[in-house]
């Protein structure tokens, strides 16, 4: 039957540092179980057996191992930065977007305000003010 401890036992009792842990972890040289919502458990067996296998140094195949892990997660790390060069490109078209957007709304209320404008006048120029003398008043007031 395997003992289940924790990644900060697993640390604590064979004087590795966690971050140590999750490489060996990743890189499928100790047992672990996610079944637990929230805590990860290891295989003490697993973490004794890998000891065992590198006490007289590290083997040939752990290195190979090591350096394969290494070379995977630097290839990961360029995919990311690529995505992320992506966003930024992504991010900075829908700014400007945003600001061509921006100016086209404001030229729209420009229109908008002379229309209504030029609407106000045409419609007194329908009826008998357009010869009033008063008519720019009362263009004033029907603005408002």
């Amino acid at each position: 039957m395997a003992q289940w401890i924790t990644i900060e036992e697993t640390a604590e009792k064979y004087g590795f540092e966690k971050e140590y842990v999750w490489i060996l972890i990743e890189m499928r040289e100790i047992t672990v179980c996610y079944e637990r919502p929230g805590v990860d458990i290891i295989d003490d067996g697993s973490v004794q057996d890998f000891i065992n296998r590198n006490k007289h140094g590290l083997t040939l195949m752990y290195i190979e191992k090591l350096e394969r892990f290494c070379i995977d997660k630097s290839k990961l790390c360029s995919i990311y930065m690529s995505l992320l060069g992506k966003q930024d490109k992504e991010i900075g078209m829908y700014e400007e977007t945003k600001s061509q957007c921006d100016v086209l709304q404001k030229k729209c209320l420009e229109q908008y305000k002379w229309i209504r404008k030029l609407e106000q006048e045409l419609s007194l120029e329908q009826t008998n003010c357009r010869k009033c003398w008063l008519r720019r008043i009362c263009l004033k007031i029907w603005r408002y």
